[in-house]
């Protein structure tokens, strides 16, 4: 701008343009100033997940360097059962959980948590465990009445199971025994002693079952196929202009990384052998388990739909009064896929069939 004001014009017309880059120039300078220093800014976040096999999603972006590309500082924690990984997100410990299911923060948000939902990671996968000698007993939901089963409290296959019985006709109260654990490694012990006939288990503990050679005798699937589990969420007055742009930033991250995944399988095996220290066949087994369906979508009318599941079992209680549309942000994610679309023109094809899936899943 300084070289512009060296040239030799006439007073008055040197007034005029002075005006005029002052009103209309400075304020693109402005602007391009403020975007660029959006773009170098580094965002921070504190990421809460479930032990055992990770987040898939979240391992393949931090191993592909996606989250740099984002100028987004990742770190990850882990926790031993969803309530656990809650409540510190509630208290402030960690800003975003990833692994959390969809059950668990919908019974938080009936007890008055003020969480958003703003993207998802995982659809069904979770197994149904039986000792071996047992594999062959378990074929229809009506074989489950007079058992024990074990569930894990406020897990998403819980109300899978619940809500496919109270379909079937049989009353989950009264039919069968349902016991709780607070955490997946306590259903594993449960039924690995004999505590319960069977589990309705967690993906997490999947390889532990493996171990233990318990027989799996139905997947979280086959009660409903649509189902979602694992959902993005955070607190809503994080959601402010910064740390809404650190989410947003999250959410391309993890729309990259399922691509990823998805076609190359392979290097969702390399990224989850940093913390897994397990051979590649193992490793493969567990992140590529055809169960399970990774995307970071909301997804929200499944939310909606278990929200009104929950509700009409008795799960929840007192929610009549609660517009679940309050607790789901579509939003970030709506941006962070049309961002990408702009920043990866030649991918664009690919970017518009996830955002025909986000239409179709959320409006």
């Amino acid at each position: 701008m300084k070289q512009f004001f060296r040239i030799s014009v006439k007073p008055v017309l040197a007034v005029l343009i002075a005006s005029l880059a002052l009103t209309g120039c400075g304020t693109d300078a402005e602007k391009a100033n403020s975007s660029e220093a959006k773009k170098e800014k580094t965002y921070e976040l504190k990421v809460g997940y479930l032990h055992g096999q990770g987040a898939p999603l979240f391992d393949v972006a931090n191993h592909e360097g996606f989250f740099e590309d984002e100028n987004l500082k990742v770190e990850g924690v882990s926790f031993a059962s969803s309530a656990d990984g809650l409540n510190a997100l509630q208290a402030g410990k960690i800003d975003v959980g990833l692994t959390f299911g969809t059950a668990a923060p919908l019974t938080f948000i009936s007890k008055g948590a003020d969480f958003s939902i703003i993207g998802g990671h995982l659809e069904g996968g979770h197994p149904i465990l039986a000792q071996p000698k047992d594999k062959d007993k378990y074929k229809t939901l009506e074989d489950y009445k007079g058992k024990k089963v074990g569930t894990i409290r406020m897990f998403t296959s819980d109300i899978v199971f619940r809500s496919a019985l109270a379909e079937a006709g049989i009353d989950w109260k009264k039919d069968l025994e349902i016991i709780e654990f607070k955490t997946p490694g306590d259903l594993l012990q449960a039924i690995s002693s004999g505590k319960v006939d069977v589990a309705v288990a967690a993906n997490t503990i999947l390889l532990q079952a493996l171990k233990q050679n318990l027989a799996i005798v139905g997947w979280s699937n086959d009660l409903n196929p649509s189902h979602v589990c694992c959902r993005v969420v955070t607190r809503k007055e994080l959601l402010s202009e910064d740390k809404g742009e650190a989410f947003k930033r999250l959410l391309k991250a993890l729309i990259r990384a399922e691509r990823v995944k998805n076609e190359h399988p392979e290097k969702a095996v390399a990224a989850a052998k940093a913390h897994l220290k397990l051979d590649d066949k193992t490793v493969d087994s567990i992140v590529n388990e055809e169960h399970s369906h990774y995307s970071p979508d909301p997804n929200s009318k499944e939310v909606k739909k278990m929200w009104e599941q929950m509700k009409s079992i008795g799960y929840i209680e007192n929610a009549d009064g609660i517009d679940l549309n309050d607790y789901i942000n579509l939003d970030l994610y709506e941006r962070a896929l049309e961002e990408l679309m702009n920043e990866y023109p030649e991918d664009k094809d690919y970017y518009q069939k996830l955002l025909d899936r986000f239409n179709k899943q959320n409006l």
